[in-house]
């Protein structure tokens, strides 16, 4: 036999023995499941009745003992009717005393009931339960099972324990305040209308002057203000709020939700405790013959850092809303105006004068003089527009583009503070038809920056060189650019 034959014996044999290998496993391989296995858990039905036939219940804990009632308007506790209460939490409480399932027997009839927390003088939690019926009952909760994931429970009248879930007994260590809703006001939504903030003032202890804003709608026709907010603000600078950025600070008010409840019914100390008797900041506003009052005190927590360890950012505040007479703490998010600056929230818009009521602008250079004068006829009801640049006609649609340029001065910063002493450099008056309009004044501060008078308050800062950039967009306006031949970056 030839050494070729030999090898493809060889082959074959190999072949044939893994077919019947595979053969063999085959039919000897366990079935295959439709699915993974479910592990089995033989759980234990303590109690099943109704949990709408409660009369009451009462929770005693290491905070003390409070009655929750089943009435007309569902389960409530008496001594707190003046609070919203979380009606959830408080039906979930009714459900888990009365649908009682254990996970697992852990000692039939034991004898140290101590050693579980669950004896008849001083369990960890108990729950006395009367039903309409006149049935009456008590649950006693104890301490939590190594496993981490249960406690240990008995019915009154039994020393049998059982272990039930976390989540389906905690109700029963919380204390009475826990039962509080902490949606402090209602929110707006789709079935609300907006109301109109009439004036609002913030005050802080860091900030030397006021932040107020008022309703400013009424001075403009309907659909004219497009790019800010119906409010302004009014101090410490007069400015326009942008939409996005300034909803929290200006609706914030509506919708305020608590993270926890401090004190019910707190007393002059308990303010004093907390900051509150001379808050660190206060929130006060009027909307629609309503007035709305809240006062920010002490940090309760920091924000923590990557290693565990607190930071000067504070996470959590003392706050107490008039009218709901509790202190509470709220998440530093939730209360943002203890923390925005006002220019966080305003547009970069200076002026906002409607561009169809304009009468004339002018632009005047001090260094390298030059002066330019923008003469407009507008008309807002028809929204139609004409005029002049230094005597020559312009085109309407490439004059808004120059107008929405000035319009856009890229304020970043406030400035308060006096301006008479620096060098005047450029000035810039818009005038409307019907004798309103705005001036600014522009000061050289160095550092390429410039502090600008509003109507002759000194209010913003910018750099200093957009005054460059609006030059050269003027005369390039003057030789016939269009709006995007204009430059946009300074």
């Amino acid at each position: 036999m030839s050494n070729r034959v030999k090898k493809l014996l060889v082959i074959g044999l190999f072949i044939l023995s893994m077919a019947i290998v595979l053969v063999v496993l085959i039919l000897t391989q366990p079935k295959e499941e439709a699915e993974d296995p479910i592990e089995s858990v033989s759980t234990v039905t303590l109690l099943a009745y109704e949990r709408d036939n409660i009369a009451n219940m009462t929770i005693t804990n290491e905070n003390g003992s409070f009655t929750i009632r089943n009435g007309l308007q569902g389960f409530t506790i008496d001594e707190y009717s003046e609070f919203k209460q979380n009606s959830t939490t408080l039906a979930a409480a009714g459900k888990c005393v009365t649908s009682l399932t254990a996970q697992a027997l852990v000692e039939e009839n034991a004898k140290n009931l101590d050693k579980y927390g669950l004896s008849e003088e001083s369990p960890k939690a108990r729950c006395d339960v009367v039903m309409k019926d006149g049935t009456e009952y008590s649950v006693f909760y104890g301490i939590d099972a190594p496993d981490n994931k249960t406690r240990y429970v008995r019915v009154g009248g039994s020393s049998d324990v059982y272990t039930v879930l976390l989540n389906s007994s905690g109700y029963f260590y919380n204390r009475q305040d826990d039962f509080l809703s902490l949606a402090v006001t209602d929110e707006l939504n789709n079935n609300n209308t907006t109301p109109v903030i009439d004036y609002m003032t913030v005050t802080r202890k860091d900030l030397d002057y006021e932040i107020k804003f008022e309703d400013d709608s009424k001075n403009y026709a309907e659909g004219e203000v497009s790019l800010a907010s119906s409010q302004v603000m009014i101090s410490p600078v007069y400015a326009y709020l942008d939409i996005t950025n300034s909803n929290s600070i200006m609706y914030g008010l509506w919708g305020l939700t608590a993270t926890d409840v401090v004190k019910v019914h707190p007393t002059e100390e308990d303010f004093k405790t907390y900051g509150l008797d001379d808050p660190f900041c206060t929130v006060d506003l009027d909307a629609e013959l309503l007035n709305y009052h809240l006062d920010i005190g002490n940090v309760s927590q920091y924000q923590l850092d990557e290693n565990g360890n607190p930071t000067a950012a504070p996470a959590e505040y003392y706050c107490y809303f008039r009218g709901v007479d509790i202190i509470y703490t709220f998440a530093s998010s939730e209360v943002p105006w203890a923390t925005f600056m006002p220019i966080d929230i305003l547009t970069s818009m200076m002026t906002g004068n409607y561009i169809y009521a304009l009468d004339y602008i002018t632009v005047d250079y001090y260094e390298d003089p030059v002066s330019y004068r923008f003469d407009v006829v507008g008309n807002v009801d028809d929204q139609t527009l004409s005029g002049s640049v230094d005597g020559a006609d312009f085109d309407p649609e490439k004059f808004k583009a120059i107008y929405q340029f000035m319009l856009k001065c890229p304020i970043d910063d406030l400035y308060i503070g006096p301006l008479d002493d620096y060098k005047s450099i450029a000035r810039i008056e818009l005038h409307c038809a019907d004798g309103d309009g705005d001036i600014l004044e522009f000061y050289d501060l160095g550092s390429n920056r410039v502090g600008i008078k509003l109507n002759g308050t000194p209010s913003f800062s910018q750099p200093k060189n957009y005054l460059n950039v609006l030059r050269q967009n003027i005369e390039a306006f003057k030789n016939g650019a269009s709006g995007e031949e204009l430059q946009q970056v300074w």
